[in-house]
């Protein structure tokens, strides 16, 4: 857990190397109107690397799928699509870490269901 907080902190140091910090930070503030700032930025992603190191991974998957979508104009229609149904007026930072949480959020629940497997294993075989 801790070298998984140390590789989130080291990751998180080199997002801020290529600026991509600001982004994250930006889009946290838009989503849910909470200004992290850089210590939080950090401690972020530390705890995310220390929750899991495939949940890090699965954070920078996101943005990168996020930053294909950008070639193809995708981003667009999905930050209108969300203005239109959600009546969110959505930034290009929240669309990056929307995408980065999705990924993140879906490596965790692969996780969790990795873990609560056996105890449905052993349920079913009882029964």
């Amino acid at each position: 857990m801790f070298l998984g907080f140390i590789i989130g902190i080291v990751i998180a140091y080199l997002l801020t190397f290529f600026n991509i910090d600001q982004t994250i930070i930006i889009g946290v503030r838009d989503l849910i109107n909470i200004d992290i700032g850089f210590n939080g930025y950090y401690l972020a992603m530390g705890i995310m690397g220390g929750i899991s190191t495939v949940m890090i991974g699965s954070f920078l998957s996101g943005l990168f799928i996020a930053y294909l979508f950008t070639f193809v104009r995708i981003d667009h229609l999905i930050i209108e699509g969300v203005k239109e149904w959600l009546k969110y007026d959505m930034s290009i930072s929240a669309y990056y870490l929307l995408f980065g949480i999705i990924g993140a959020a879906a490596s965790f629940l692969e996780v969790v269901r990795m873990f609560l497997s056996p105890l449905f294993f052993v349920r079913k075989g009882r029964i």
